[in-house]
């Protein structure tokens, strides 16, 4: 079964993601050399198979229009 996480961070040698409100490791050699704190990643059988780039831009974007309101900025609405 697919699912999808947000990498929290790294420690070591491991990939820290956060599933369904679960901290889950990774081994960070079994991962694609591109990630990110912050990327949504997919996984199936207990290993990251990619990265959803797709929603990785949404929550970019949401974050960014966020931190701009907040700033008072305008925004692209």
């Amino acid at each position: 079964m697919k699912q999808t996480g947000i990498v929290d961070r790294f420690e070591g040698d491991f990939v820290v993601v956060e599933i369904n409100d679960k901290m889950v490791n990774f081994p960070r050699a079994e991962t694609p050399a591109m990630l990110a704190e912050g990327m949504v990643v997919i996984v199936q059988d207990g290993r990251i198979i990619g990265v959803d780039q797709i929603e990785t831009q949404r929550i970019e974007d949401d974050m960014r229009r966020r931190f701009e309101r907040i700033l008072g900025k305008q925004t692209d609405e």
